[in-house]
Order: C-alpha cells, then structure tokens, then sequence
C-alpha cells in the first residue's frame, strides 16, 4: 500500500515539474518576444556567408569574433596568429573561449552558437578550423578596408 503511495507522489511531482517548466518556458519567450530579441540560434557548422539580414539583427556583421577552446587543438597554432594579425592591423577583435562560463554568456547575445573550434566570423563570413595565417590576414584586411 505504502509503495503505491510513493509511486502515486511520484507521478504527481513530475507532472507538477513538468507543468511549472512549462509555463516558466512559455514566460521567458513571451518576454524575449515583447523585448525583440527572439532570433533563434544560429548554429555555425560550415563555412559560408551568413545571410546578411540575420547577420545585421545578430549584431555581429562589422565585428571579427573568435571562438575557441582549450581543448581545441588547432586553436593552440590559430589563436596565436590571430592576435598578431589584430596587432598588425591594429584592429579590435572578439575572443570568446567556449571552455569559460563567463564568455558563453557573453556570447550568447549574439545568437550564435559554434560547432567546431577554432570557428573565426569576419563579419558575415565564417571561417572553421586552421587555415594559414596569411589567409586569415588577407581576409581580415579586405573586411576591415571596406568598413572604412
């Protein structure tokens, strides 16, 4: 009798949780619907060009962001060269480190989310993975002359 019992709480609890989660979910993007921001992630998982509308309204298409990890590999030789670039260039670029709390809450207002490391946006343009410094360069300076 008493393992029914239980078995009856149990059920109760979970349709309780199941409900609150519910109406919690529903609230929040009620909210972030009535502030504007309800774009939906844009998960980076090939290199292209992002649609330049969806690029704009993520407030990212005049920006250089970097993302990587510490356990990324090829972010240990990419990294590197791209904070010699943006000496050379004396440009200003964004690096988040995805293994850091505080950097992916930093990230998330820009609506986008990485599936590889390193994964480099020049503006609009995603770049994933190694490629050699002076690709990165020549990319990077066509992007920073036509922002002038």
């Amino acid at each position: 009798m008493s393992k029914n019992i239980s078995i009856i709480f149990i059920i109760g609890v979970v349709i309780a949780a199941v409900i609150v989660g519910y109406f919690v979910y529903a609230n929040q993007n009620s909210n972030s619907n009535q502030n504007g921001n309800n774009l939906a992630v844009l998960v980076l998982d090939k290199e292209e060009i992002i649609d330049l509308d969806a690029c704009a309204a993520r407030n990212f298409s005049n920006k250089i962001i970097i993302l990587e990890s510490k356990y990324c590999g090829a972010c240990k030789v990419v990294i590197p060269a791209l904070k010699q670039i943006e000496q050379e260039l004396s440009a200003e670029f964004f690096f988040f480190d995805l293994s850091k709390k505080e950097d992916t809450e930093k990230l998330k207002k820009f609506k986008i989310w990485p599936k590889y490391t390193p994964t480099v946006l020049i503006g609009c343009k995603i770049l994933i993975g190694d490629h050699q410094k002076d690709e990165y360069k020549q990319i990077i300076e066509n992007f920073l002359q036509n922002e002038q």
